[in-house]
């Protein structure tokens, strides 16, 4: 006859129920997790019904019949120009005067924290010739100026400065400020922008990091250009992401995992470390190169090792150019998909880019939310007349041959 000599509270311990319930929780957890990958498996494209009904997707123009210059410029036209994209954090920016510049596809743009201490963004382009006005990655100016001749925009895009137009009737400096993007900054001081919003409510409500980044200060940063199509990495950010979220959290008790989140279509936070984090932004430069800019930010009150930040440089550098490297075994279609989680929903690429071309069809031109109208006919013709005189003046110091192309036509082309 067996003895029980353990009793009370402290038997309870040692009683096998407990056990049995940990091994059946971990098989539960294992099972969720075979489930989870075989959802989201990012082998396997997005076929034909899988996430959005085949009569809502349409039918986008087979990519036989299109190079991939032009499946990319659709992507702009379609995606980029219309997404709210994450760009920074506001602690990037310490004082009045700080500016970062970015470029995604070909859309130039930077974001400058004014006097105001308001961060603002604006499309870095010139209202007179259509040249860059900033010309460095970051650095720290409450005036930005264009080489040609000479305009001069204050930290709020307006234009305070422009030789010999001010003289001319019928100029209105006013009308010829910097185009302002819509940028958003998060109570977590994430910052977004958006080349062509209707609204200034984010279009997902899951943005949060699940970290307080608004007492993290940023430690360092890098670039790293990698030859693939921005579509093969943002697949794997979202696979990290989904890979990240525990589907039962009554099992976090046994395993502690690091937390991954996106912070948009192209953005991931990641947790290195109990005090350092890092976000990694995509920034497409065409069907085959993309540059990704990852950041390091530490918690206040704490140090990141320099060690620590070098080896996570060095690791997370390696493991974009592996993503990089050519692969046979991969699916020819893989790099044509890509869907995201946002909102609880399913957010899916084919689909936006079929809507847009049928709505292109319907325009009989291309739709590009990020052009915007720079001035009058009258007022371009004057400009291009100034110009010529500028250039014509007699000992005058070597400018640049300014652009046939006028700085004030009706459109602006990126």
């Amino acid at each position: 006859m067996a003895v029980n000599l353990i009793h009370g509270p402290l038997g309870s311990l040692f009683s096998p129920f407990p056990i049995y319930l940990s091994i059946v929780g971990f098989i539960v957890y294992l099972v969720g997790r075979l489930l989870v990958n075989l959802v989201y498996d990012d082998r396997k494209p997005f076929a034909p019904g899988s996430s959005l009904d085949q009569a809502e997707k349409g039918s986008l123009k087979k990519q036989e019949g299109m190079t991939d210059d032009e499946i990319f410029q659709l992507e702009k036209r379609a995606f980029f120009s219309k997404t709210w994209l994450f760009v920074c954090h506001h602690s990037r920016f310490d004082k009045p005067g700080d500016y970062h510049a970015f470029d995604v596809a070909g859309i130039s743009f930077f974001v400058v924290l004014g006097k105001d201490m308001k961060l603002r963004a604006f499309h870095n382009v010139c209202r007179h010739r259509a040249y860059t006005v900033v010309r460095k990655s970051c650095g720290t100016s409450t005036r930005f100026s264009c080489k040609y001749h000479g305009w001069q925009y204050d930290d709020k895009g307006a234009l305070v400065k422009a030789p010999k137009f001010d003289e001319s009737p019928g100029f209105v400096p006013g009308d010829n400020g910097l185009f302002e993007i819509k940028l958003i900054t998060t109570r977590e001081g994430l910052v977004f922008v958006n080349f062509d919003a209707s609204t200034l409510h984010l279009p997902f409500n899951n943005v949060k990091s699940h970290v307080d980044l608004g007492s993290c200060s940023w430690v360092d940063g890098k670039e790293v250009t990698c030859a693939t199509n921005w579509k093969d990495i943002a697949n794997e950010f979202s696979n990290q992401a989904q890979w990240g979220q525990n589907p039962f959290e009554w099992l976090s008790a046994f395993r502690k995992s690091k937390v991954v989140r996106l912070l948009g279509p192209l953005s991931i936070i990641k947790e290195l470390d109990n005090d350092l984090w890092c976000t990694l932004v995509l920034l497409p430069r065409s069907s085959s190169e993309v540059v990704v800019r990852f950041d390091f930010y530490v918690k206040e009150g704490h140090a990141a090792p320099a060690k620590v930040v070098e080896k996570s440089k060095w690791m997370l550098e390696q493991e974009l150019l592996n993503l990089s490297r050519p692969d046979e075994t991969k699916s020819a279609t893989r790099s044509s998909y890509f869907a995201y989680q946002c909102g609880g929903r399913t957010i899916d690429l084919f689909a936006i880019l079929a809507q847009h071309q049928r709505n292109e069809k319907m325009a009989k031109r291309k739709l590009q939310p990020a052009i915007r109208v720079t001035g009058t006919a009258d007022i371009d013709t004057e400009a291009e007349a100034l110009c010529d005189a500028l250039e014509g003046v007699a000992n005058s110091p070597s400018l640049e041959t300014c652009s046939r192309i006028s700085s004030l036509t009706q459109t602006l082309e990126w």
